[in-house]
């Protein structure tokens, strides 16, 4: 005698969970497919910058396809590499966390780390119609460090 629908119901075919399991699986995606990944800085921010094009020559170097300091690193240089999601100086190493706009100008909350000690930072980057940025670590444009994109 054939098994009743209910029955068969209840255990699914191999490809039934399989589907079952894909569905599951994209709404997790779709509804905490963010959680745990850093926000991401505009892709026009993405690049070497520096106070001048004699100090982009003078800190900067080609290799491998990437941006990077020139060695030996002037520690005390006023410059940034910025990516996506991390923001590198001469000194230290910063994740971007979140990414957001405060009084006109993109606050970017990082996690830094440099040869003696991690920290939770804010800096903010203001771009300028000239496309020069304003690199400032409190928001304070007096404080502000002005930069332009290194054509590398």
């Amino acid at each position: 005698m054939p098994a009743p629908a209910l029955l068969r119901l209840e255990r699914p075919s191999r490809r039934g969970r399989r589907a079952i399991a894909g569905a599951v699986g994209l709404l997790a995606l779709i509804g905490g497919g963010s959680v745990g990944l850093a926000d991401s800085l505009d892709a026009r921010l993405a690049g070497a910058w520096a106070p001048s094009e004699a100090d982009c020559a003078k800190l900067f170097q080609r290799r491998g396809g990437a941006v990077t300091f020139r060695q030996p690193i002037d520690k005390f240089a006023q410059a940034e590499i910025i990516g996506p999601q991390t923001i590198l100086a001469p000194s230290s190493s910063c994740r971007v966390l979140s990414v957001s706009r405060e009084n006109g100008a993109i606050k970017v909350n990082t996690q830094c780390n440099d040869s003696i000690s991690f920290r939770q930072e804010s800096v903010w980057i203001k771009v300028q119609p000239s496309g020069e940025i304003v690199y400032s670590p409190t928001g304070d444009p007096a404080l502000g460090t002005t930069f332009i994109k290194c054509a590398m």
